[in-house]
């Protein structure tokens, strides 16, 4: 008995024959942002009792598990590991499976979880060195889309230098994206500048309502609901699992939080946890937060001061086994985080910490004899370390620990991780010495090309002096935009067991069916089979599903949520001129993003926020002669998620003409004049003046202006020509073009200058 759990955890897959299988959901975050640490949780109902589980977890390179915990010996409950994702990960779409081990006849049961890691460009730009004409500048793809930069392709956490143009004291150069993102970016002539922008996003909103219910039948009936509400000031949850029922609601007010309801709680942070009633009554004051407490008829009442680097509380404990004080402290400096808790004469410090891609982290806790059954956990001491240098992800933790009959027992555990383009390689050791000692390696390898993932393991296991144990198996995955198929082989040379696993899952509008089938065999048994079919159904509010696995068991389940109005809307319009033909090709801006209208002169924005956007014309996109007639900047408001707008533009009178120049003497003698320095001004009759600049091959263009007879000057005079009155008439039938010729004046030169 005394090694019941070790060899229930080496032989997990032998001692669950003929038990019945529970089931797993897993639910968790649609989106996760690159170079961010998040959680999931995988909810378990209908487990076999008294079995030991062990979580394992799937999750492609991108992500490091930093957290399994080793959940058991209940028929529901819930997990939640901790992940972190890498800071350049790809923009694209990943399955996490999540398998809870030993709960089943061939081993374990679990659930998948689908997550999109959405673009995050990002670049920074930094002034290498400065000439007089031009400027080398250095650009860092830090985010996870690839960039263009002049034609040049920069792949993430790649750099290239470019030398470009100065306008002055500074540098202009734009960048683009795959994912429809794009840039201006301004430097100084400064060492550093920086630029970062987020690519437009669908956000339906925040939800206010979720729901879950699920009725299970394998042998007998399970039922499963949970709801909660986020409403203005008010947050309520409830949860039925068969003939439990627990609940909370909070009401946040002005002067504080009350909150009251049934529950699985904890009096303190190293306290077991216990069903029992509360109330709870917090009044915030500044950096000061009073709170008064009543669990399971015991009072509690603390103060809690919270700063920019410290979080510090001591409560007074009533009732129960006799009053008590307690003192829980958290220490934040930069990088580095010590949190120190007493209560009762139990003691737990930890520490965690980071640079760069490198974690670490050491936990301690001290429970002496009288009070572990008080606590979750005896004493231990735990370090944990993970980090990424470039290609290759390790991960190491080492533990210390007390066990229920005050011996002290060792875990060790190294892996690491090498991904070479396609491949990914990863070694994995396990060490658990007690009074038996179990060892356990493992070898993977996996190649990922375009839609399709091949993997392979090899796994070494040893308990004390037994004859060692082998496991290989073999996994080929495909996916595609629609669909997600995987096959999967394992067997155990050892014993002669042996299984094969096939699952699939197809989506069609809001339409899923997931299909799974197993076969098992070898040893002395007889070989089995066994099957699941899934079908889901998306609606507006969420899914409902149903499910049949071997017709031995059967569920059906629906979860959803509610969701309030969304902060980002949607801004549709058309340019269109005075007798409503569309205008291609106008430039517009807002809120940081541009668009172009297109033949038909539409263009739309999209994650849009705040009551009104101001809309910015670009006149160099414009026409000839073309003015918005509310002016080059729009204030449009914004009422609704999606609402239309149009931008209305008339076509105005001008002209369009060049300048030429008429040579009258010996080439060696002609004037220097440069046309780009020259500006036309052309004089109304009502004495209002128009004017505009003359490029380098003497072109020139003016538009809005008005009916009316004109007479016009160059300037400023340019010395050495002369030209003929500049005289025209405006109208809407005339001819709108100017052509100005300049004449070479003869120069008296002396016979000795020749």
């Amino acid at each position: 008995m005394r090694y019941e759990g070790v060899l229930a955890f080496v032989f997990a897959t032998l001692t669950a024959w003929g038990q019945e299988c529970g089931e797993v959901v897993v639910r968790g975050p649609e989106e996760l942002v690159a170079g961010g640490i998040w959680s999931f949780a995988a909810h378990w109902t209908g487990l076999p009792m008294d079995e030991n589980i062990t979580i394992r977890i799937d999750a492609p390179a991108p992500f490091t598990v930093l957290s399994i915990p080793a959940e058991g010996g209940a028929d529901s409950g819930v997990a939640r590991p901790v992940l972190m994702t890498s800071g350049f990960a790809e923009s694209r779409s990943y399955w996490i499976h999540v398998a809870f081990e030993g709960a089943c006849p061939w081993g374990k049961i679990g659930d998948s979880l689908l997550v999109q890691v959405p673009p995050k460009p990002r670049l920074n730009a930094k002034v290498l060195s400065s000439g007089r004409d031009s400027s080398l500048v250095l650009i860092l793809n830090s985010g996870n889309v690839e960039l263009v930069c002049d034609q040049v392709r920069i792949m993430p956490n790649t750099s290239a230098q470019f030398r470009w143009p100065r306008e002055g004291n500074r540098v202009a150069f734009s960048a683009q994206s795959a994912s429809h993102w794009d840039t201006l970016v301004v430097l100084a002539l400064e060492p550093i500048g920086a630029s970062e922008s987020v690519p437009p996003a669908f956000h339906r909103g925040t939800p206010w309502l979720n729901w879950r219910m699920q009725t299970v039948y394998s042998g007998r009936v399970s039922q499963l609901s949970s709801i909660s509400i986020n409403k203005n000031n008010l947050a309520a949850r409830g949860l039925l699992w068969n003939d439990r029922l627990r609940g909370s609601i909070q009401l946040q007010q002005r002067w504080g939080s009350l909150s009251t309801g049934y529950g699985v709680v904890q009096r303190h942070p190293i306290s077991r946890a216990q069903e029992m009633g509360f109330v709870r009554i917090a009044i915030p004051k500044e950096e000061f937060t009073g709170e008064v407490e009543w669990r399971g008829g015991q009072p509690m009442a603390g103060l809690r001061w919270s700063g920019a680097k410290i979080d510090s509380r001591i409560a007074f404990f009533g009732g129960g086994l006799g009053p008590f004080w307690g003192s829980q402290h958290l220490v934040k400096l930069g990088s580095n985080e010590l949190a120190f808790s007493r209560y009762q004469g139990m003691t737990l410090a930890h520490y965690n910490g980071y640079k760069g891609m490198q974690r670490w982290s050491f936990h301690a806790a001290h429970v002496p004899i009288t009070l572990r059954m008080q606590a979750p956990y005896s004493s231990f001491i735990r370090a944990n370390a993970s980090g990424t240098w470039g290609v290759n992800r390790w991960m190491s933790q080492s533990a210390l620990f007390e066990d229920a009959h005050g011996n002290w027992n060792q875990f060790h555990l190294l892996q690491n991780n090498l991904t070479l383009g396609p491949w990914r390689i990863s070694a994995q050791g396990q060490l658990f010495y007690s009074t038996l000692t179990s060892r356990q390696l493992r070898f993977q390898a996996g190649y990922r090309s375009g839609f399709w993932q091949w993997q392979s393991s090899s796994e070494w296991r040893q308990l004390n002096l037994a004859r060692p144990q082998m496991q290989y198996q073999h996994q080929l995955r495909v996916r595609t935009a629609q669909a997600f198929f995987q096959a999967q082989f394992r067997h155990q040379p050892s014993n002669g067991l042996w299984s094969f696993l096939g699952s699939g899952n197809m989506q069609y509008k809001r339409w899923s069916i997931r299909a799974q089938s197993a076969l098992f065999g070898g040893g002395y048994s007889a070989s089995r089979h066994q099957q699941t079919l899934q079908l889901i159904r998306r609606t507006d509010h969420g899914n409902l599903s149903v499910s049949i696995q071997s017709l031995r068991r059967a569920s059906i389940g629906w979860n959803g949520s509610m969701y309030s109005r969304s902060p980002h809307k949607t801004l549709m319009g058309q340019c269109q001129d005075e007798n409503g033909k569309p205008l291609e090709g106008v430039e517009i801006s807002a809120q940081g993003k541009s668009v172009v209208s297109d033949a038909d002169g539409r263009f739309s924005f999209a994650h849009l926020e705040g009551a009104d956007a101001l809309l910015k014309i670009h006149a160099a996109s414009l026409p000839f002669a073309t003015l918005p007639i509310l002016g080059y900047e729009q204030s449009q408001f914004l009422e609704q998620r999606k609402q239309q707008c149009t931008l209305s533009f008339y076509r105005t009178m001008g002209l369009r003409g060049n300048i030429n120049i008429k040579r009258t003497q010996h080439a060696a003698l002609c004037q220097q004049i440069d046309l780009s320095k020259l500006k036309l001004t052309l004089y109304h009759e009502d004495s209002s003046a128009y004017s505009t600049p003359v490029r380098e091959d003497g072109q020139f263009a003016l538009g809005g202006l008005p009916e009316g007879h004109y007479c016009g000057a160059l300037t400023p005079a340019p010395q050495g020509f002369s030209y003929q009155p500049v005289v025209i008439d405006i109208e809407a039938s005339s001819p709108t073009i100017l052509n100005i010729t300049l004449v070479e004046l003869p120069q008296n030169i002396p016979f000795q200058a020749l």
